[in-house]
């Protein structure tokens, strides 16, 4: 019983931390906004609302890939329910994430999956290769990153350094992958015994996962367009950093990775774009997730009920 309770306490003090961290880091960028708003608001003033519709209704489409892949894995585990169903679970889920507690979406998924007769084992692994999934392949692009990072110091041997380096961690993806797996299945107290991720499967649900992120990446490209013109390697730099920011937001304590995602998407993108530039990305940015989020939902719930 005590040590439940220091858990407990535990994960409240950890939680309560998160949402100051959050806050404190949102209240930084509000104030930067406001003290920098003479900058910011020609690019406002000259806002392409043709692209920037654009911009989220590509999100849409991104974050029902997202939510397909995550029907793809359960489909492969439990047939039982077509693709179609479960990529409405999700749809129907994914917005529960925005009620305090930060499990809910999670508990969503398993309640609607049970009530549909889907085995509770395969919807609980499903979910556990989702998250190891999005981790291992939006940590890729921080090694990816890297060499644009440090382009200025990178001379033949730094590059062959790290080419021998990526083509070393995605010779052991497949490896890291399963350990994941086991070790979110001990924190899930699931029994992921049964389950045997080939090295095929592994590399295919990862491209589909990396497919996504860079199809969201060029969605940012298109939504920061909408503001003012962007270079080549500008765009670049939106690609690499949006699915780290992700990650980094993911794993934070902070509800929903708020405050944490934007920090440190304006700490990647601090040295490629303007000051109050960076400021608008990165506060809109969360917008624009929210937007086409409620875009793909809508636009999912029409198709799913005319086509029944």
């Amino acid at each position: 019983m005590e040590r439940k309770e220091k858990k407990s306490k535990k994960k409240q003090i950890v939680k309560l931390l998160g949402i100051v961290l959050s806050l404190v880091i949102l209240g930084f960028m509000v104030y930067q906004f406001v003290q920098n708003w003479n900058d910011i608001q020609p690019y406002l003033a000259n806002t392409n609302w043709i692209i920037l519709i654009i911009a989220i209704i590509l999100y849409a489409i991104a974050f029902l890939s997202t939510g397909y892949n995550w029907a793809y894995v359960l489909w492969n585990l439990d047939p039982r329910l077509t693709k179609r169903e479960y990529l409405n679970i999700h749809m129907i889920s994914a917005l529960a994430r925005y009620i305090p507690g930060g499990i809910w979406n999670i508990v969503g998924k398993a309640y609607m999956c049970t009530e549909k007769g889907v085995e509770k084992s395969a919807t609980t692994a499903s979910m556990i290769l989702e998250y190891v999934f999005q981790i291992v392949s939006s940590g890729l692009f921080f090694i990816f990153f890297l060499p644009v990072l440090m382009k200025e110091v990178l001379n033949l041997w730094l590059t062959i350094a790290f080419i021998a380096g990526i083509l070393v961690v995605l010779l052991l993806l497949p490896w890291g992958v399963r350990v994941g797996t086991k070790i979110l299945g001990k924190i899930f107290k699931e029994d992921l015994a049964e389950i045997y991720l080939t090295n095929r499967y592994v590399y295919s649900v990862l491209l589909r996962y990396m497919a996504v992120w860079i199809f969201t990446g060029f969605g940012l490209i298109v939504l920061v367009k909408a503001f003012s013109d962007i270079k080549f390697m500008q765009g670049i730099y939106l690609i690499l950093s949006y699915p780290i920011s992700w990650v980094v937001g993911f794993l934070s304590p902070s509800p929903n990775g708020m405050g944490i995602r934007e920090g440190v998407l304006s700490l990647l993108l601090g040295s490629s774009y303007s000051y109050e530039l960076v400021l608008l990305i990165t506060l809109t940015t969360r917008i624009w997730t929210m937007l086409g989020e409620a875009v793909a939902f809508v636009g999912y719930q029409i198709y799913y009920h005319i086509g029944r």
